[in-house]
């Protein structure tokens, strides 16, 4: 008998407990609010508002009206709070949020659509190639430039579906993707270029005195990009594959004074450049290469003494071989006295 009494008292309890749902923090007492909107600004209506306690795990849910604003009801506790629509992510998750002694207000979200990115590197084969522009045409187009110093490009906020992707940069033949590209909500796509270059040619002759000469260093340079060239004998040159674009250009070789040009190239130009340089002079140097200047006078003062000997030597020759021209000319002499 006192078996089944407790047995009736135990079922007692447990119906009664069954029947009074446990409320994880007390009454729905407090409030947490706030606004919703995308990135534009505009209020975002449909998004789903959860808020998690910390210690329960119970959660409790609200979705934004037309305004985007929401409203949750809840007992108090802390509570992780979070937003949610399809195809979209939130600009952020507030946690450990303490709701007590008043409501939480103010809780807003910015939520950004899903969308698709492709990124990659523009090159000519080897060497990167930097202001090339990447396009994607579709219903939307999309354009970002490859940028210093790996020739790297980045398109994000891509709408989702199929595009052609093409590189193009002045002096390079453009560079199609032979296939559509699928640009996939959240994802990245990797897809490379390589430009073919229309290259331009530089030639022309070096003279110095009028006469072309042999071993003068050509440099063509434009950043890191250097092309080099010698004359030949005659003073020819031909610097040939260089990309389109605006280069430093350097005549230079020992003894002679360096020359530098600005000059700018077209896709195929064939340009001509003939310089003339002039020879170096050092300080102490004379007007005779090679000699000071105490030596090159020498040179000359000696040069001069040979041409004087040489006439004297001249004169004496013939007046030995006619010595009556001396004797017609001291006679002419004699009669003006």
């Amino acid at each position: 008998m006192r078996i089944a009494l407790i047995v009736l008292i135990s079922s007692l309890i447990l119906l009664s407990a069954l029947a009074c749902p446990i409320q994880a923090d007390g009454p729905f007492d407090r409030e947490i609010t706030g606004t919703v909107v995308d990135e534009q600004g505009t209020p975002f209506s449909g998004v789903n508002v959860s808020a998690r306690n910390v210690t329960t795990g119970e959660s409790f849910h609200s979705l934004t009206d037309e305004g985007g604003n929401y409203s949750i009801s809840l007992p108090s506790g802390v509570y992780n709070v979070s937003a949610s629509f399809t195809n979209h992510s939130t600009n952020i998750t507030y946690s450990n949020m303490a709701v007590s002694e008043a409501d939480l207000t103010g809780l807003n979200f910015t939520m950004r659509e899903l969308l698709g990115t492709i990124t990659g590197y523009v090159t000519n084969g080897t060497a990167p190639v930097t202001g090339a522009a990447v396009h994607l045409s579709g219903e939307l187009n999309f354009t970002s430039n490859s940028t210093i110093p790996l020739g790297a490009y980045t398109i994000s906020g891509i709408r989702p579906g199929t595009y052609v992707a093409y590189a193009e940069k002045s002096g390079y033949w453009t560079s199609y993707h032979d296939l559509p590209v699928l640009i996939e909500r959240g994802k990245t796509t990797r897809l490379n270029f390589t430009l073919e270059e229309q290259p331009a040619t530089i030639y022309g002759q070096v003279k110095v005195g009028g006469d072309g000469i042999a071993g003068v260093m050509v440099t063509v340079t434009s950043g890191g990009t250097s092309f080099n060239a010698q004359t030949d004998t005659e003073g020819n040159y031909t610097l040939s594959g260089i990309p389109v674009g605006t280069y430093t250009i350097t005549f230079s070789k020992t003894d002679l004074v360096s020359q530098e040009l600005q000059i700018s190239l077209s896709p195929f130009e064939s340009k001509r450049l003939d310089v003339t340089l002039e020879r170096e002079v050092r300080e102490g140097e004379g007007f005779i290469p090679g000699f000071d200047l105490p030596h090159s006078l020498m040179i000359v003062g000696l040069i001069l003494a040979l041409i004087t000997i040489i006439f004297s030597l001249m004169v004496r020759l013939r007046v030995e071989r006619k010595p009556e021209l001396l004797d017609k000319e001291e006679t002419e002499t004699h009669e003006e006295d």
